[in-house]
């Protein structure tokens, strides 16, 4: 096995998964840091759905709490399909680095570049969703500075059985809170960027697997192409297991996006010309981003899955015998198949980005009528 270090376009994941206990290896440290990051999630969302029980006949309370309830729910869901499938996702990067190993110099310059884009999309990713959890403790903090011991409030709207007003309860939970908040986005970023991380080396192989089509020479009793079959037929498992790893977060985070986006959305028009408007514009865009991590890599893998069909066809098959003509033609069949990220009856690719966003509009303008 390759150590964790070593394989460079998997360093901001690497950082994320030890961070919530989901490291490499399997350890008592690791089940005990998994385990109270959980449970503080957990809590942090109990409390956020019994403000939301509490305060059902207010439109307004209710898409300020239910917006962090639906995304610390992504969040448990995300933390436990990682757990699940923690040695086939570190399996899958040792596959990639060793794939990476045997690539020639210019085939590696392929997957570099597709590296460097991917681990920007992930340094960015994580700093925004870090802000995003900034600004929610942050303004909270300020306002408990500014404002009477009555007036106190934690980062989000929660609401427990028993009275948090007191100053060592209030900074227990606040602190409890807060470090829910970042282990939510250590949640959000691990998942997603591995996705992502694995969606870009999938589709720098598809690439690579095109260019060699096209170059392609029939002349050596096919030992080349059969090789080439079968590292297509390999990439292509690879794929498989990527999407069936990934098809339970997928299918959550389609589903809630809309409803989230929504809620944000009315936030921020009823909020338009005061502060709280920076927390809202942050926080849109963090689940933006989520939403479309997977909406674009699954267009990326859809589209260059494909390609591969045409780069078989732009070989010099006219040049080939007619057994290596039908190999071809099975080929061109396997490619015609798309990798398709999907999950249930959703699929990640950019329409559904646009339908998501087109939904969520629609849902702003009618939550804006009932206001009237």
């Amino acid at each position: 096995m390759l150590a964790a270090e070593t394989v460079d376009f998997f360093r901001v994941q690497s950082i994320c998964l030890r961070a919530i206990g989901i490291a490499r290896t399997d350890s008592f440290r690791g089940r005990v840091l998994f385990a109270f990051s959980f449970f503080t999630v957990l809590v942090m969302k109990l409390g956020t759905v019994m403000f939301a029980f509490k305060h059902i006949d207010q439109i307004m309370l209710l898409c300020d709490c239910l917006g962090p309830t639906f995304t610390a729910y992504l969040g448990l869901v995300r933390q436990y399909n990682l757990l699940l499938h923690r040695s086939e996702l570190w399996s899958i990067v040792d596959e990639f680095a060793a794939l990476k190993n045997s690539l020639q110099s210019s085939e590696i310059r392929i997957v570099q570049k597709y590296n460097r884009i991917d681990r920007f999309l992930a340094w960015a990713y994580l700093i925004t969703a870090m802000s995003t959890g900034v600004l929610f403790v942050g303004v909270a903090l300020v306002l408990v500075f500014l404002s009477e011991k009555s007036d106190w409030k934690l980062p989000l709207l929660m609401d427990f059985p028993f009275d948090v007003k007191h100053p060592v309860t209030f900074t227990i939970f606040f602190v409890w809170c807060s470090v829910a908040i970042f282990w939510v986005v250590l949640d959000c970023v691990a998942c997603d960027s591995t996705f992502g991380t694995f969606s870009s080396c999938l589709v720098a192989h598809f690439v690579i697997i095109q260019e060699r089509f096209e170059g392609l020479r029939f002349d050596d009793g096919n030992r080349e192409l059969k090789k080439l079959i079968e590292h297509h037929k390999y990439i292509l498992r690879i794929s498989d297991r990527v999407i069936n790893a990934y098809k339970n977060v997928i299918l959550n985070q389609l589903l809630i996006s809309s409803v989230l986006l929504c809620m944000l959305g009315f936030q921020l028009v009823i909020s338009v010309g005061t502060n709280i408007m920076v927390v809202y514009v942050a926080y849109g865009m963090a689940i933006t981003i989520q939403v479309t991590y997977y909406c674009y890599y699954g267009s990326q893998l859809y589209h260059e899955s494909t390609q591969v069909h045409d780069a078989v066809f732009k070989s010099k098959w006219y040049d080939a015998s007619v057994g290596t003509q039908k190999m071809l033609i099975n080929c061109m069949m396997r490619a015609k198949k798309p990798v398709n990220a999907k999950s249930g009856f959703t699929q990640a690719s950019l329409p559904t980005l646009n339908a998501i966003l087109n939904s969520a509009g629609s849902y702003v303008a009618l939550l804006m009528s009932l206001m009237e």
